[in-house]
């Protein structure tokens, strides 16, 4: 009796499940980006859907119910920003670079994506419909097109945290007075100088985006969805897209990024990426587990190539690593360097997350990118941060101020410089002490992210869109979200009164003193 309840309940947990056609939508030619949507897809076949990728990247293993359609040639976006401009200058620590940094390379590669022959081959046909789109949310706003092209819902994942745009997506105005642009360091306790700069570099954000920025992903979305304006009268425009958004899927944790206002539609999935630890190769195995006083791994991530960076720095990095007790695994990207440590093994690739849990791991030194900084928290791992662009920066000091991380920048680095910074990282066992209080804290969800993701994808096909979890603020104009309409109203309704009040008293004042001529 019982074996037949089990299958019972076995029978309907299987009917239970859903099978969609998702469409994932990959414009972004980052490495490190799509190692992160590359678990989202995983999950997504795992569980039965069929999902259909525009990427620049080949899945690289087996896959179940998987179509690749690939952007191929990729955006050559290592010609376009060269690693060496990125490792000898400060510019990308500058927020205006910064900012139109983002929107030039928003709309390239949303038009180097749109141009390619297989994805024009895939806009063509009319044989195909999907389920839900899933878009990664990374300045590629043309391609919300694809939702309205098939008629379906769509969830997008910010793979770098929170924006103000995504705030207006789903009807917050962000509150300049205690939460920092993306691209600022600032905490929610900012000075009146931080705060003047906040609202000033926020407000530029805004106007640029909403007035030239936007009007030019809409001028993409016409271009090469002009076949669809033919069949069913004009498109939405970019910013209606973004207002339909269900669901934003967003790689933040409050443990790092302060409490902000939010939406149901807003949900923080940091750590989704992270997967159970898998057994390392024999080698790395060994060489960790023999490191009798701890293990330092270095990595610049993806994107970032050690094996780019100038010869004086890395000679630097080597003599330092050489005299050090501890034993460093260094993800460097070629087999061309000479002259290394007996206590440095050198790897072309490396499995981040499995190397962090292990035990005799000490210290990371990293570039600051989002994903190898949750890793870090995840596995409770101090970390030496060398931030060059983008968020990397706010990352290192954010995770500075939590107490577990210090900073230096890569154009500094002295052999005496990265010498002090390693040893204060490893005598000091504040660090680590801290390091293992933030994992606790990390890990101490209500639910899995990865989970909670698919949930919430599920969810937005299962309620069609899940239009009750938008609020009408996405449709009120800044005028109206401000009651300015009606403190306008107010203060003129104040002026009239205190008009007739004063127009009363002046006829007053006027009869006494008639009367008191007449006398």
């Amino acid at each position: 009796m019982h074996t037949i309840r089990l299958l019972i309940s076995v029978a309907l947990l299987v009917t239970a499940v859903h099978s969609y056609k998702v469409l994932f939508l990959v414009p972004f030619t980052g490495p490190s980006h799509w190692l992160m949507l590359k678990h989202f897809i995983r999950e997504l076949t795992e569980r039965g859907n069929e999902v259909t990728c525009l990427t620049s990247f080949k899945f690289g293993e087996p896959l179940g119910n998987y179509t690749e359609v690939l952007i191929d040639p990729a955006y050559p976006i290592r010609e376009k920003f060269p690693l060496s401009t990125i490792f000898e200058t400060k510019s990308y620590n500058n927020d205006f670079n910064n900012l139109f940094l983002y929107w030039r390379m928003g709309l390239e590669t949303s038009r180097h994506g749109l141009e390619n022959d297989h994805v024009q081959a895939f806009l063509k046909r009319d044989d195909l419909q999907f389920d839900l789109v899933v878009s990664e949310q990374f300045f590629q706003e043309s391609w919300l097109m694809f939702a309205y092209k098939y008629n379906a819902p769509i969830v997008t994942i910010s793979t770098y945290g929170y924006s103000d745009f995504m705030d207006r997506a789903m009807g917050i105005l962000t509150p300049w007075s205690y939460v920092p642009h993306m691209i600022l360091d600032y905490e929610d306790q900012m000075n009146f100088f931080q705060r003047a700069y906040n609202v000033f570099l926020s407000t530029l954000d805004y106007v640029i985006r909403e007035y030239h920025y936007l009007p030019e992903q809409n001028k993409l979305a016409k271009e090469f969805f002009g076949e669809l304006e033919q069949q069913r009268g004009p498109l939405p425009s970019v910013q209606a897209l973004e207002k339909s958004i269900s669901v934003i899927l967003i790689n933040s944790h409050p443990t790092l990024a302060k409490p902000r206002p939010s939406m149901p539609g807003l949900v923080d999935v940091a750590g989704a990426h992270i997967r159970p630890n898998k057994p390392l190769p024999d080698d790395l195995q060994r060489f960790m587990d023999e490191a009798e006083h701890g293990v330092i791994y270095f990595s610049l991530g993806a994107y970032l190539q050690s094996s780019e960076m100038p010869v004086e720095k890395r000679t630097s990095l080597l003599n330092v690593f050489s005299k050090l007790k501890q034993r460093v695994v260094w993800k460097f990207e070629t087999d061309n360097l000479k002259n290394v440590p007996k206590n440095v093994m050198i790897r072309k690739w490396a499995p981040q997350n499995d190397i962090l849990a292990h035990k005799n791991v000490i210290l990371f030194i990293s570039h600051g990118g989002q994903f190898g900084t949750f890793e870090s928290m995840y596995n409770g791992v101090p970390t030496l941060f060398m931030p060059f662009f983008g968020d990397q920066h706010r990352n290192a000091l954010r995770a500075v101020r939590s107490g577990y991380a210090r900073k230096i920048l890569f154009v500094d680095i002295t052999e005496e410089l990265l010498s002090n910074e390693i040893m204060e990282m490893i005598e000091n066992r504040s660090y680590f002490k801290r390091a293992k209080e933030i994992a606790t804290l990390f890990r101490d969800t209500i639910v899995d992210p990865m989970g909670e993701s698919m949930f919430w994808m599920d969810y937005v096909v299962r309620h069609k869109g899940a239009p009750h979890l938008k609020s009408n603020a996405v449709n009120l104009s800044i005028v109206q979200y401000l009651l300015l309409d009606v403190l306008g109203v107010v203060l003129l309704t104040v002026v009239i009164l205190l008009c007739m009040v004063k127009a009363c008293c002046c006829r007053k004042t006027r009869k006494i003193s008639a009367k008191q001529k007449k006398q």
